[in-house]
């Protein structure tokens, strides 16, 4: 066996290790606040898996994901409260519409690399909220936001508990590790990879770069969509503050926390982030503190992110092991 499928298969493994481990802490979970603070991890790994294809494995940093993420949100839930559609078809739509939109803001703005494109990202992701915040017939605004009545349903299915949609966001996480693991290991994924170690040297080979770039851009946004849409049916009420320029800062942490070289850091990232200000609740006098050297330790000693970190502490374990 190959080493690309000797990886790719190691991948699949995790996945199935993954979906274990998920269906295990939906049977066995039972206090609230831990299951809701899982599920905004979950929610947010979706958008993290996308922003690692797109700054891991392309090099392009872009601060508007929170752009999409609300747009996934507000999409899924005017589609279901005003419209009267199935929940699935209206997620369908927070996936392909942000997905749209990616594509046709991505084609200008990847012209623009380093800096410029970060800061056009950013200029994208303002406007957006500036559009959520003041188009109040269509998203409520600041105050009083968005109401979502109808919970997230499968048929006669209706999801409207806390277990209920941890079962689903675990769903949206696994086809979207799926997806990404697939990715990856494509002719499509090594193109990316060959585009971030020299895009001249790609584009010297006959790689167009630009649709490339493009193609990725708009999958990042399709998985932020995603995010959004479970964060609606889940929060069932929220506003435009939910979607500014903080969530942006916070993916792309997780994303740097967690690993820029495998989509598997954002699940570690996601779990970081979203867990250890939960876990220091009992020292609110120190856990700015606390959180601040937690994540400088990380950035110091784990450079390549925690799931390296991780990965490679436990190869040298058993490797120790298995030499004895």
């Amino acid at each position: 066996m190959s080493e690309i499928n000797l990886v790719y298969t190691r991948n699949l493994w995790g996945l199935a290790f993954t979906t274990v481990v998920l269906a295990f802490v939906g049977v066995t979970v039972s206090n609230s606040f831990y299951l809701t603070t899982l599920i905004f991890a979950l929610i947010a790994a979706i958008s993290a898996v996308g922003l690692t294809l797109l700054f891991g494995f392309t090099g392009l940093a872009s601060l508007g994901q929170a752009a999409f993420f609300g747009l996934g949100a507000y999409s899924a839930a005017l589609l279901v409260e005003r419209m009267a559609w199935p929940p699935l078809a209206a997620v369908a739509v927070a996936v392909a519409l942000p997905a749209a939109a990616g594509w046709l803001i991505g084609r200008p703005l990847l012209r623009l690399s380093g800096t410029y494109l970060t800061m056009a990202s950013l200029a994208f992701g303002m406007v957006m909220y500036l559009v959520f915040s003041q188009v109040s017939s269509l998203t409520g605004g600041l105050d009083p936001g968005f109401m979502l009545n109808r919970p997230f349903s499968l048929g006669p299915w209706a999801f409207d508990g806390t277990r209920e949609m941890f079962w689903v966001c675990s769903v949206a996480v696994l086809l979207t590790l799926y997806v990404g693991i697939n990715l990856i290991h494509s002719r499509f994924g090594r193109a990316l990879r060959a585009l971030k170690s020299s895009e001249a040297a790609a584009e010297g080979a006959g790689v167009p770069t630009v649709h490339f770039k493009t193609v990725i851009f708009s999958i990042a946004a399709g998985m932020a969509g995603l995010s959004g849409a479970m964060y609606a049916f889940f929060m069932r009420s929220f506003n435009a503050t939910a979607f500014g320029f903080p969530l942006s800062i916070e993916l792309l942490i997780i994303v740097i926390v967690g690993s820029l070289r495998s989509i598997w850091g954002a699940l570690f990232g996601a779990a970081i982030i979203t867990l250890l200000p939960a876990a220091l609740e009992h020292f609110n006098d120190y856990k700015l503190f606390i959180y601040g050297v937690v994540m400088v330790l990380i950035m110091l000693f784990l450079p390549d992110g925690l799931f390296h970190g991780v990965a490679e502490g436990v190869s040298k374990v058993f490797g120790r092991r298995g030499a004895k």
